[in-house]
């Protein structure tokens, strides 16, 4: 199993490169060019998946050194989420326990690309975290002019800034059938509306980027 990650984590890494080759300009991957209050961000299309959450632990647990000052809870147990995905990969002691097993539970092959639900904001800061330092060595290691002196970084909307983002039809339709998405602030997106609470578990996150060139 961890052979079959180790492979999934170079050719995602490659796959990003290739991204950005074609994309044009500092384009982070999986992004979309928006505006929201004056200042120019880069939205993923897609929520965060599990396989995408199970390459930051592979890389926690295997180089923990690496991220240590990146990444404020660097251990896999702080940063496992409370899904039965992850006990099946890595077993209950990986994970917090489940009171009890949903037989109508989705197979780990079909989870690994839905949403990632059950983190704490703290798990997702590190994520964004985690997923700039990442990126930021794929620019590094294409020693293209073109991205050279730039810096990204990820992190979270506020409820209000969501709302401005929900006046762009693409982005109202974005939203993963059943899931909602956590703001800044406490407070959820979903079917492209802002409320206060929801009712089920089924929350995730997308990652919003801001990009600067260093040497302007």
């Amino acid at each position: 199993m961890k052979r079959e990650i180790v492979i999934l984590i170079f050719v995602s890494l490659f796959l990003t490169n290739v991204t950005m080759c074609f994309a044009g300009g500092h384009f982070p991957p999986n992004g979309k060019k928006c505006e929201v209050a004056g200042k120019v961000i880069y939205v993923d299309k897609t929520c965060m998946t599990n396989l995408g959450w199970r390459e930051m632990l592979w890389f926690l647990e295997n180089k923990p050194k690496e991220f240590s000052g990146i990444v404020s809870e660097g251990s896999v147990s702080e940063n496992c989420v409370d899904s039965t995905v992850w006990t099946r990969v890595y077993g209950e002691r990986w994970c917090r326990k489940r009171s009890s097993v949903d037989k109508n539970m989705m197979t780990y092959e079909e989870m690994e690309h839905s949403p990632v639900i059950g983190f704490t904001q703290k798990q997702c800061q590190n994520y964004m975290k985690f997923r700039a330092s990442a990126v930021m060595d794929v620019y590094n290691y294409s020693k293209s002019e073109r991205y050279k002196g730039v810096k990204l970084e990820y992190f979270m909307l506020s409820s209000e800034q969501y709302a401005e983002l929900l006046k762009q039809k693409w982005f109202a339709k974005s939203f993963v059938d059943g899931y909602a998405e956590i703001t800044s602030d406490g407070k959820f997106v979903k079917d492209g509306k802002i409320v206060d609470s929801v009712d089920d578990d089924k929350i995730t996150f997308r990652m919003y980027a801001v990009i600067s060139d260093m040497h302007k």
